[in-house]
């Protein structure tokens, strides 16, 4: 009988990569090209002398190619295969990964596919994909020995933290750390810099192109901020004990530890029991948008942001009720950003950590505007210097519905003139693509004190110069509406990330935008803003996984290695916000069914295997809409809201990773079991021995799978509308890096101490 004709195919075929010689480039020569293979030289990644290893973990590269140049192949075409080269092979097979490569050599990127059907969005860089612990942490912030020191000191100083951060101060062992990623002195010089720019802006800057703004009197002010017809009831306070509260309309709750407010006993008793833990405020509108103002002195009092719209924005049912008010037919160009104050009683027992007193917060003032609603907003990250600027809260920039990203000097408001109503003529700059029809500004971030990075509509970015104002350069990084753009300062300022509507999440760095330009390879939809933020003791991009189907997990992405994610946090939810600390990598998350989670991203990142993690629900919120009716005093309630707290710590893992292990679990069972019943005839009378513990057995995996599929039906799951979380920050500012504020949609924005305090540091 003939033989058959041997088939020709890729599968199980191994490349040969071979040893590259070194080639030293000059700024000024030309790249030499090697015509044998056709490889690509990245400076940034190298292989030692034994090669470099394979780019999957079944030992062929994703793109690999039998009939390539360098392969020997028989009379039929088939490739040979030799008991040398099989050795060989298989003793390189998984070597070095995660480790750290060589850098007297180059790394190998493989042929570019012909075949159609093979993805070409792939990642071939030496960080492997089951890299975990000290190969992940050599890999990504190695091979420098100091850098690696820093995050191995960073790892081990929170891990006795697994959900929030402790509240202790730099000095202390387990303390918050400002950015070990930059110089000593770095925060200071920065502030300086700063100082001297605004100083030389008013200075130098012609009158006509000040900022101009005139004062109006309250009850004025008040008819051009978002005011909501109605005051809401809250449930507050432990779960099995609740108690109603009414909260009017800009109003505050001093909230006690256990979720409760305050009484006028508690406040004159000074117990352990009557600790304050934060404060909860109507801002009487929709809080898209909320900051913190930055200063770099110790400051007993803090300033908070908020850009809120009005109700009827997002619910057409409101709007004859509210026009038939104060609101006229120019209401939809008005805007208004609100400023609140929380202070803060200093306690020498935490070493300068700052903890909220039982005043209550006050409304400062607003600033009013005829550009449109707020959108998005964010401080200057750098704050002024206070012995040389005291005149200023920071620099602000607002993006409105018009398109345009405009720069604010937000000044500070004396005592005598609260609540202050400052109506805006003029800011300091205005920016947008002018020249260009129908290309509006979507987002922005800072990335210094003069430098502004927008995104846009047609789905470049731009960076701009404040003052002077100049468009120093625009990049076409996508092609579609850009959602979300993020600066990696202050360690790696000119690095950009940004996600599109549709499209791969991209990094650029700004400093050479046409060579240094990556992306995530997997293209993705999404339509939520707010989930992109930098995590500077981490060194990489907090956002939602960028997926081709909708999940809820936060993943992390280092600016290194930014075409690999890794997951960090998985809400019960569609996600709505994300936050991180900048001197603690802990992050809150915000979900549309008004839960907000915590955790230490940091300990997630650098798990071992059987290391149990952990996460938080810090609280819960939800609405309901009410009919109208009226409180005992005579006012109109427009709405309840509950919040629950004291939640435990559950497991941090993904539900249908952890149903897949059960799913395995139980294949593996039942194979043992018939393979040990089936095996010889001589064990058939063995199921009768075991017959009593089969009803048990079912029972406990039916229990765990419906706990399990209860977690995912929850994702589906719609809300109330008014019930989502808007927005989540934490403080910036180093003695509060403790504080929080979670914004909801219902118009409360809850200011937390989330500090953990018993604890031996």
């Amino acid at each position: 009988m003939a033989p058959r004709p041997a088939r020709r195919s890729a599968r199980g075929v191994r490349k040969n990569y071979n040893e590259a010689s070194s080639i030293v480039l000059d700024d000024d020569e030309e790249p030499i090209q090697v015509p044998d293979n056709d490889r690509d030289i990245d400076d940034d990644f190298g292989s030692g002398s034994n090669g470099v290893p394979d780019f999957d973990g079944d030992g062929h590269g994703a793109d690999d190619d039998p009939s390539s140049d360098g392969d020997e192949v028989d009379e039929d075409g088939n490739p040979k295969t030799t008991t040398a080269s099989k050795s060989q092979q298989k003793g390189k097979r998984n070597a070095g990964a995660g480790m750290i490569q060589s850098r007297k050599g180059f790394h190998d990127i493989p042929h570019y596919p012909l075949e159609t059907r093979i993805v070409t969005r792939v990642y071939a860089g030496p960080l492997r994909r089951y890299a975990r612990y000290s190969a992940l942490r050599d890999s990504m912030y190695g091979p420098e020995i100091p850098r690696i020191r820093v995050i191995w000191a960073l790892e081990t100083k929170w891990s006795a933290f697994p959900v929030l951060p402790p509240k202790a101060g730099a000095s202390a062992v387990r303390g918050i750390m400002p950015s070990p990623w930059v110089p000593q002195g770095f925060e200071k010089n920065q502030t300086l810099a700063a100082s001297k720019w605004y100083e030389r802006y008013h200075l130098h800057c012609p009158v006509e192109e000040l900022q101009v703004c005139h004062h109006v009197a309250a009850h004025q002010g008040e008819s051009l901020v978002p005011n909501a017809n109605g005051e809401l009831v809250t449930l507050l306070g432990p779960w099995d004990r609740q108690r109603e509260f009414i909260l009017p309309r800009r109003g505050s709750l001093e909230i006690a530890e256990n979720g409760s407010p305050f009484t006028q006993d508690d406040i004159v008793t000074d117990g352990e029991e009557a600790r304050s833990r934060g404060w909860m405020i109507d801002v009487g509108g929709i809080p898209l948008a909320i900051a913190w103002a930055p200063f770099f002195l110790r400051n007993n009092r803090q300033v908070l942001a908020v850009a809120t719209i009005p109700f009827s924005d997002q619910d057409w049912s409101l709007v004859v009720e509210e026009n038939s008010g104060n609101h006229n037919a120019t209401s939809e160009i008005q805007g208004s950003v609100q400023f609140w104050e929380f202070a803060a009683e200093e306690d020498s027992s935490k070493e300068g950590m700052a903890t909220p007193t039982k005043r209550p917060s006050r409304l400062l003032g607003a600033k009013c505007f005829s550009w449109g609603r707020p959108k998005r907003m964010q401080f200057c990250p750098v704050p002024m210097d206070e012995s040389a600027s005291p005149s200023t809260n920071g620099i602000l920039a607002v993006l409105c519905s018009d398109g345009r990203v405009r720069v604010i000097d937000c000044k500070a408001i004396h005592e005598d003139q609260v609540p202050d109503y400052a109506c805006m003529e003029a800011p300091m700059v205005t920016f947008g693509q002018d020249n260009d029809y129908n290309v509006e500004v979507t987002c922005l971030t800072w990335a210094n004190t003069n430098r502004l990075a927008l995104g846009h509509s047609d789905g470049s970015i731009t960076l701009w110069s404040v003052y002077p104002k100049t468009l120093l350069q625009r990049h076409g990084a996508h092609t579609t509406y850009v959602i979300d753009i993020c600066s990696a300062y202050p360690s790696n300022p000119y690095l950009v990330a940004s996600v599109p509507v549709g499209g791969c999440a991209t990094l650029t760095d700004m400093s050479h935008p046409s060579s240094e330009f990556t992306y995530f390879p997997v293209p993705a939809i999404s339509f939520q803003p707010n989930l992109l933020c930098w995590n500077e003791s981490m060194q990489g991009f907090m956002a939602l996984y960028p997926s081709s189907t909708p999940n809820t997990t936060i993943a992390f992405l280092h600016h290194r290695f930014f075409a690999q994610a890794r997951s960090i946090c998985t809400g019960p939810n569609t996600l709505t916000c994300v936050s991180v600390g900048t001197t603690h990598p802990f992050i809150l998350v915000g979900c549309a069914d008004g839960s907000v989670f915590a955790c230490n991203a940091l300990q997630k990142l650098f798990k071992q295997k059987g290391e149990p993690l952990r996460k938080l629900k810090i609280f819960e919120h939800e609405y309901r809409p009410v009919v109208a009716t009226r409180s005992s005093q005579g006012n109109s309630i427009r709405g309840a809201v509950r919040i629950l707290q004291g939640y435990l710590p559950e497991v941090n893992d993904d539900p249908r990773t952890e149903k897949r292990k059960e799913m395995d679990r139980k294949k593996r069972l039942e194979r043992e079991k018939k393979s040990k019943y089936t095996a010889s005839g001589k064990k058939k009378g063995r199921p009768k021995k075991n017959a009593g513990l089969e009803p048990e057995q079912p029972e406990e995996e039916h229990d765990l799978e419906g706990e399990l599929q209860e977690k995912l039906a929850s994702r589906v799951v719609i809300h109330e509308p008014l019930t989502r979380v808007t927005a989540v920050a934490w403080n910036p500012n180093t003695n509060f890096s403790c504080w929080a504020a979670c914004a909801m949609a219902s118009g409360i924005i809850k200011v937390m101490d989330l500090g953990v305090e018993d604890f031996r540091a």
